[in-house]
């Protein structure tokens, strides 16, 4: 994703959670997914509250109420395409700045 476009997603993913967002580490546990903690306004300690675009082969298995952060439908596809159990995907798409939340069941 361009630059300009990360910015716009990121601006989106703090918008949709209402807290302040941190990104953490590309992680192998979810499938090379990029990391992102929140902390509530009023509190300290930051919780995984989603992954950017993790392979969608590690989707065996994932917990049920951490939400996958994807940039367009193109990743969607590819999520639900792979998808086992109920997952919960947040679409935000920063040419469009449009978002959408839905739960991909299998």
């Amino acid at each position: 994703m361009p630059s300009s476009e990360w910015e716009a997603f990121t601006q989106m993913v703090r918008s949709a959670s209402g807290k302040a967002v941190f990104y953490g580490e590309q992680s192998p546990a979810y499938g090379n997914g990029l990391l992102v903690y929140a902390r509530p306004r009023w509190g300290a300690e930051r919780r995984l509250a989603g992954v950017v675009c993790p392979d969608p082969i590690s989707l065996a298995g994932w917990p049920r109420d951490l939400t996958i952060l994807v940039p367009n439908q193109t990743w969607l596809s590819r999520i639900q395409a792979a998808a086992r159990s109920p997952v919960k995907v947040a679409i935000l798409n920063p040419v469009t700045r449009r978002s959408a939340f839905l739960r991909v069941r299998r």
